[in-house]
């Protein structure tokens, strides 16, 4: 076959049917290439108005990668012609109808989103550690809700099902709907995990770090360190660590609330060392983006030297968001480190918010699976998903809002301390935090699946 030249390939893809050598043919070609490219670039345009969703999957090209609630880590390769760059990957950009959650496909497994089922009641169901056992929960009592005296325990009888789903047909029989410690444990040899973000990334941590523990015979081989946000596995040479990091990005004053600021276009750099070189993150940032945390916006939000003297809270989560992003992008290596996003964990203060009284200490059963499931806060959902989804970095999403929505049980509430009967009965509840053992030993479970999903490293073999 006769091997095109440069200019016989620019006259084909031109739809010009003859080519000439010469300056006068030249300047006739490059006429009708001009008029040829606006005549496309009219139609491509009618097509974006008209069939926005279709645009969309056409103007995938390689200088660009799209994240989103991919759980497998396998580029999913649209249907069009594209040759990727060696540092390339592409991702299925499909997202649903508004208010559902960012695509899951596996590729050739079919659709299985583990996010998306229902919570059953198992009788039989074994925890991964004993109520009340844990020396962990001794250093963080609020999450001890056996310690703390709560009476019933029919909140640890529940088991998130996500095999029964319909949506879930296609789901790779090989995710395990358990935890493995022992498995995991192997599969953590040599490496670092490190959970960042707020009190709800640390209320999983201590889950992560109770099942860990019980399987683990000889309880002298693990070493605490750093106030027990540390836990160093020696029998694995791994390592899994808390880092306090609420906004993501630099929280300044904090000791004095008078000169307290958020610098939004910085990462916070002293809790990025102790995450920057894990082998896998997860990440969480929004139990702290609320009003009485920020001072309403006022005073509290700033970028370079100018200080917001009033912001809107979502913006301000936006800018974090973009902060967090460019410098995980620049900073994290791909090929070593797994980034994780944990989403939002619901609350159910009912009646009230944290601080104004609202209770949840009647609840003892989960919310019936028959109610509709509904985003409570939408923008952040919102800004959070389309932040996901600029990253170069593939980022896992656990959408774990689902799962905490109908669990308004599970909460501490009155039982986050160690109150006397009288004191319960005026006591301040904790109904955004989880009792242990308890649900956040649901969400470490579906990180070990989306880890094995993803496939990557020691996770894939």
């Amino acid at each position: 076959m006769k091997k095109l030249s440069i200019w016989e390939t620019v006259c084909k893809l031109s739809g010009i049917s003859s080519y000439h050598h010469g300056s006068k043919q030249r300047k006739g070609l490059l006429t009708s290439i001009f008029l040829g490219s606006s005549f496309v670039l009219l139609v491509l345009t009618l097509v974006s108005i008209i069939f926005p969703s279709i645009f969309s999957t056409l103007i995938i090209s390689n200088s660009s990668v799209v994240v989103h609630n991919d759980l497998t880590g396998k580029s999913v390769v649209p249907q069009v012609s594209v040759v990727p760059t060696s540092s390339t990957k592409l991702y299925d950009q499909k997202q649903g109808d508004a208010g559902d959650v960012l695509d899951s496909s596996i590729g050739a497994g079919g659709d299985c989103d583990i996010f998306e089922g229902e919570w059953v009641m198992a009788n039989d169901t074994k925890q991964y550690y004993p109520p009340g056992e844990c020396p962990y929960l001794e250093t963080e009592r609020s999450f001890d809700c056996h310690h703390n005296g709560r009476p019933d325990n029919e909140y640890l009888k529940w088991q998130w099902q996500w095999q029964s789903d319909p949506k879930n047909a296609g789901c790779n029989n090989n995710i395990p709907s358990f935890l493995n410690a022992t498995d995991f444990l192997e599969r953590l040899r040599g490496k670092k995990l490190v959970f960042a973000g707020d009190s709800l990334n640390r209320n999983m941590y201590i889950s992560m770090v109770c099942i860990l523990w019980n399987v683990i015979p000889d309880k002298s081989r693990i070493v605490r360190s750093r106030g027990d946000f540390t836990t160093v596995y020696k029998d694995y040479d791994c390592t899994v660590a808390f880092v306090w990091t609420a906004f993501l990005v630099n929280h300044l004053g904090v000791h004095t609330p008078e000169n307290e600021t958020l610098r939004l276009d910085l990462i916070d750099e002293a809790s990025a060392s102790g995450y920057r070189d894990a082998d896998i993150i997860v990440f969480d940032s929004w139990h702290w983006w609320d009003g009485g945390k920020t001072h309403r916006g006022i005073n509290f939000f700033q970028e370079g030297n100018y200080l917001y003297p009033k912001l809107d809270i979502n913006k301000a989560f936006k800018k974090a968001l973009t902060t967090w992003r460019k410098w995980i992008d620049r900073n994290i290596d791909f090929d070593k480190t797994q980034v994780v996003f944990r989403g939002f964990s619901l609350t159910h203060f009912a009646g009230g918010k944290w601080n104004t009284g609202g209770g949840c200490n009647l609840e003892t059963d989960p919310i019936p699976s028959n109610e509709t499931y509904v985003k409570p806060s939408p923008i952040q959902w919102e800004i959070l998903e389309n932040t996901l989804r600029k990253m170069k970095t593939h980022v896992l999403y656990m959408n774990i809002s689902k799962v905490t929505y109908y669990r308004a049980d599970a909460h501490p509430s009155v039982y986050g301390k160690n109150y006397t009967a009288q004191e319960r009965k005026i006591a301040i509840q904790d109904c955004s935090h989880w009792c242990l053992p308890g649900v956040p030993d649901t969400w470490n479970e579906l990180l070990y699946a989306t880890l094995l999903k993803a496939g990557k490293g020691s996770f894939g073999t």
